[in-house]
């Protein structure tokens, strides 16, 4: 692990329900981690023997009288903390070791980043890189306790939680950090609770996962990153406008009727009476060759602008946001 810098106390945070047959292997890694000052068991109002496991080893154990979910269970621990970085574990991971424990927390531990994420080695996290919608959800994650304090607390519900810290990492702290594992896995929730009971809480998750995205990409979002969106689709219509005003002039070059013709030839053998291209042949019919690259002129000539004008509010937009990063550190 990346040296600590002034000595900075570790915490590691369990939060478990109805884990007795799980927790036992989680807490054997965790307690006997040599950089943890500390690992804390949050019991979320188990009805099993998770107490007494728990209580077979060296950490500190804490119990809700009820259940009040994940998020309430992570936050009681981190209340209860000594550290300056958390660590939390879910106590059903399997494969975990003093090895990726380090690799998790090295990039928090140096600094770099607020938080690092353990991920299980499923290809579907690797949708984030197309859908900014698919939040990476690990279990096993470090962070400072400081952005665990600037998470909102309608975060801190149930299964909120990891796309809240996602969130409130990218936009309001230095950002995080993830590394995929091969052989860190967990027991699905439909072996653990029967089929029945595991696609309830699934389906649950699912419902937190997306009222979290929704409530961050929507309403907690910073005002200058609502800005970049709003002035990258401006940018995405202006070249599409500069497309479309560059066509006008491939029509009058190859001729508008006959441009249309072999434009929508698949079209018109399927069905030779197409509302849409009839429009666009009575449209050329009627305007002149002039009339038409006019036309083309002023939709390059008005988007062009229009785009240089977007993109250099981007810049100033993403200009601000480093100088704000950079102040920040």
């Amino acid at each position: 692990m990346a040296k600590q810098k002034d000595r900075q106390i570790i915490t590691a945070i369990v939060p478990a329900y109805n884990e007795a047959e799980r927790i036992g292997r989680v807490l054997s890694i965790l307690s006997t981690y040599p950089h943890f000052e500390e690992v804390i068991v949050v019991d979320d109002g188990s009805t099993d023997n998770t107490e007494g496991i728990v209580k077979q080893y060296p950490v500190r154990y804490v119990k809700n009288a009820i259940n009040k979910g994940k998020g309430y269970a992570m936050d009681t621990g981190v209340a209860l903390s000594k550290g300056d970085i958390i660590f939390f574990a879910d106590a059903d991971v399997t494969g975990l070791t003093h090895e990726i424990i380090d690799d998790i927390l090295k990039s928090v531990v140096s600094g770099a980043v607020d938080m690092s994420i353990g991920m299980r080695n499923r290809t579907t996290y690797f949708l984030h890189y197309l859908i900014f919608f698919v939040p990476l959800l690990g279990g096993e994650r470090a962070l400072t306790k400081d952005l665990w304090q600037i998470l909102p607390s309608h975060y801190k519900r149930r299964f909120k939680v990891e796309t809240g810290l996602n969130f409130y990492a990218r936009y309001y702290g230095k950002g995080f950090s993830y590394q995929v594992f091969k052989g860190l896995s967990q027991v699905i929730k439909e072996r653990k609770y029967g089929l029945l009971e595991g696609l309830r809480l699934r389906w649950l998750l699912c419902a937190n996962v997306i009222s979290a995205q929704l409530q961050s990409q929507f309403i907690d979002i910073p005002k200058s990153a609502q800005n970049k969106r709003v002035s990258g689709l401006i940018a995405l219509q202006s070249l599409g406008g500069i497309f479309l005003g560059s066509l006008f002039f491939v029509a009058v070059y190859w001729g508008p009727q006959d441009f249309i013709y072999n434009m929508f030839a698949e079209a018109l053998l399927e069905d030779p009476s197409t509302p849409f291209v009839d429009f666009l042949l009575y449209f050329v019919r009627a305007v002149s060759i002039n009339s038409l690259l006019i036309i083309g002129a002023a939709l390059v000539t008005i988007n062009l602008i229009l785009l240089l004008l977007t993109i250099k509010r981007l810049s100033y937009l993403s200009n601000g946001l480093l100088y704000k990063i950079r102040s920040k550190r």
